[in-house]
């Protein structure tokens, strides 16, 4: 199991934040806004309050890493940070067999213990498979400063009835330096980056040994 770095700060959730195996949380905002920060604050919390592994597609202190369509099928009593979900939604890779078939699993995610907190620019523009099971949104809303200490705002949402129509609850705001360094920022910015999660490549044929002439 991973365990998450102890200089972090407590897990503390907000009260609205209990959410159980099965659970699947959007968080979405442009670029730099702050959706990802709010991804692993959460899933880091989660996965220490319930006792979980914590597992990602992008360094996640304390996180194991995820690359392939292999790896999520076998998750099992685990917190998942998918950052930039549509990075593998929208691949062609996506149409596999192998693709559809998790697309199915991910309804038996709660029987198998496991909590998927992902992120994405527009709610909207999530494959419509993953919106259907999204049930809590977060939607970064702006940042301020106070008192030299940056702040991001938040709304959070409930998706009750799996008609893309959200339900706005709460707003609320996170001090960002809590959680500097939680995950790396920097990440994507070389060119062997990536936060796709596809199919596993396909072993490579053997060669049948070339037969003597006699």
């Amino acid at each position: 199991m991973s365990v998450v770095s102890a200089d972090l700060p407590p897990p503390r959730l907000l009260p609205f934040e209990r959410y159980m195996p099965g659970a699947f949380i959007g968080v979405f905002g442009a670029l730099r806004s702050g959706k990802t920060l709010m991804a692993c604050r959460l899933a880091v919390c989660l996965a220490r309050s319930l006792g979980l592994d914590l597992v990602g597609n992008i360094p996640v202190r304390g996180a194991r890493r995820i690359f392939t369509l292999d790896d999520l099928a076998a998750l099992r009593g685990a917190v998942l940070v998918w950052d930039e979900v549509q990075v593998s939604l929208d691949s062609r890779e996506w149409a596999s067999e192998a693709a559809r078939c998790l697309t199915r699993d991910m309804i038996l995610w709660g029987k198998r213990g496991v909590i998927c907190v992902y992120t994405s620019p527009s709610f909207q523009t999530v494959d419509v498979r993953l919106r259907r099971l999204t049930q809590y949104v977060y939607v970064t809303a702006g940042r301020f400063r106070r008192s030299g200490v940056d702040y991001a705002v938040y709304r959070w949402h409930e998706h009750p009835y799996a008609d893309d129509v959200l339900v706005e609850r709460y707003r609320f705001a996170l001090r960002l330096s809590d959680w500097y360094g939680v995950y790396d920022t920097l990440y994507g910015a070389a060119a062997g980056d990536t936060l796709a999660i596809l199919p596993a490549p396909a072993p490579a044929p053997s060669l049948a040994p070339a037969r003597r002439r006699g």
